[in-house]
């Protein structure tokens, strides 16, 4: 009797432990929500970054371009709301979590699953709560009911991955990682929350690349390689590129390619943007991220990729890719394309000189030339 009375009392004792745990678990969470919340609100960097696990390198740099474009524009009205609560051991925590937020007098809210993790004692943030696949060149994160859109990926990123390669010449050496995201909007606010459109994919030096869900497996090709231009020739140059001339050599190397010979044809481009066409000292002012106009956004994306089309064929294409080494000679700079973009483009105007012989005014001047030639 007395043992079955010993027995009782420590699976009492076992059960009012795990409660009292649990219970102290879920209050630490919420503690640490509502401080993620204060610190974006307080626009505090520092702080914001301590909450992130440095587990993951890129979604570090990730979450530090996120509170910096926080900082940088008017976030107003931010909150974070659990909706729900897992535990899953004593050291990771599922929670659904509402963002919501203001800017610019829109309103915006998403919902996306939360993975903490205890790293020394504290919670963190682990990012969300992705499911993996492994590829030659690839780590792929997607959450568990988009795993066939994961499967669609894997079954195309070794391709994109040559496709670069053969065409700039030159490989990437190291593993990419690519997020999946639910939708658009998840996508969006999950790169800058002030980015005032929908995209299909993104890249900046040393994050992740970012998609979405599509049904083609084509498509995720297309956007790979887009992406992977970026992340070989942003690393190349040590982060130094104009956007423009960023965007350019991805469209050139990569959206060119996989389009008719007609696409990037002068007389077509002339046709199809007609009234939206700008030069090269244009395209240097024009705030790709601030655009709303879906066929101004177009124009951006292939008037730097005729431009760069134009810079291959004028000079060729080893003086199109000195530029993008010698330009990696400078210093690095912390900040995505648009952050950076006034001290890229001053190097760039200093080193043009230096690989093409001209500076950027007779560049200019020689692509609009260009341009209205005759083909």
């Amino acid at each position: 009797m007395k043992k079955y009375v010993s027995v009782l009392i420590l699976l009492i004792l076992t059960l009012t432990y795990g409660a009292c745990g649990n219970k102290e678990i879920k209050g630490e969470v919420k503690i640490f929500i509502k401080n993620q919340e204060n610190f974006t609100k307080e626009k505090d960097i520092e702080k914001y970054m301590d909450t992130i696990s440095k587990e993951q390198e890129e979604y570090v740099a990730e979450k530090k371009s996120w509170i910096r474009d926080i900082k940088n524009n008017n976030i107003e009205d931010y909150t974070l709301t659990i909706e729900k609560l897992k535990i899953l051991d004593v050291s990771k925590v599922y929670v659904k979590i509402k963002q919501s937020y203001r800017y610019k007098e829109e309103k915006y809210n998403i919902v996306y699953p939360l993975l903490l993790v205890k790293e020394k004692g504290r919670w963190k943030d682990g990012d969300l709560n992705f499911e993996e696949m492994n590829t030659t060149h690839f780590k792929i994160k997607y959450l568990k009911k988009s795993k066939k859109y994961a499967k669609r990926i894997e079954k195309v990123c070794e391709t994109a991955y040559n496709n670069i390669t053969n065409r700039y010449g030159e490989s990437i050496n190291d593993c990419t990682v690519i997020k999946l995201y639910e939708d658009e909007e998840r996508l969006r606010q999950s790169v800058k929350l002030s980015f005032a459109w929908k995209f299909a994919g993104w890249y900046e030096y040393p994050e992740s690349i970012k998609t979405t869900k599509y049904e083609e497996e084509e498509t995720y090709r297309k956007i790979l390689e887009h992406e992977l231009m970026h992340k070989f020739t942003i690393s190349k140059s040590n982060n130094n590129m104009p956007y423009w001339f960023t965007e350019g050599l991805a469209v050139y190397f990569a959206n060119f390619q996989n389009e008719s010979k007609e696409y990037s044809k002068k007389s077509t481009y002339l046709r199809t943007y007609k009234g939206l066409i700008m030069n090269i000292q244009e395209i240097e002012k024009a705030n790709l991220e601030k655009m709303k106009d879906p066929k101004k956004i177009a124009n951006y994306y292939d008037n730097a990729g005729m431009i760069v089309k134009f810079m291959v064929e004028q000079y060729g294409i080893q003086k199109v890719k000195e530029i993008v080494e010698i330009l990696g000679e400078f210093s690095y700079k912390e900040g995505t394309g648009a952050e950076v973009d006034e001290q890229a483009i001053k190097r760039f105007h200093w080193i043009l000189p230096k690989v093409i012989g001209i500076n950027i005014e007779a560049l200019n001047k020689e692509w609009e030339k260009y341009l209205y030639e005759t083909e």
